[in-house]
């Protein structure tokens, strides 16, 4: 998971800039508001370098937090969201994807 984010190299990131679903995703209100949320930032730059267990602990203990914040319904929805991120990924960070979202 410490890779998830280094893994998007310019060519593979410029592939996915052009293609129609990008472009339809790129004008999409609630993953701009995601994006650009200050708390999305912060976490990029906060789990940089760091182990996949240390990602997963702390994704289960920000998982405890959101649920009592948001309540349950609210959580899935927010969880929801994440998902739609899915098709923007390469198999394998699909697959990070999945195994960090059933560590929650």
């Amino acid at each position: 998971m410490a890779k998830f984010f280094k893994s998007f190299d310019d060519d593979n990131l410029n592939k996915i800039a052009e293609s129609k679903e990008f472009k339809k995703a790129a004008n999409d209100k609630n993953i701009n508001e995601f994006i650009n949320n200050k708390q999305f930032k912060e976490f990029k730059e906060k789990y940089n370098g760091k182990s996949e267990d240390e990602i997963l602990r702390d994704a289960k203990n920000m998982s405890k937090k959101l649920k009592e914040q948001y309540g349950e319904e609210e959580y899935r929805k927010k969880i929801q969201d994440l998902k739609n991120f899915e098709m923007f990924l390469s198999p394998e960070q699909k697959k990070k994807m999945k195994k960090f979202l059933d560590s929650l």
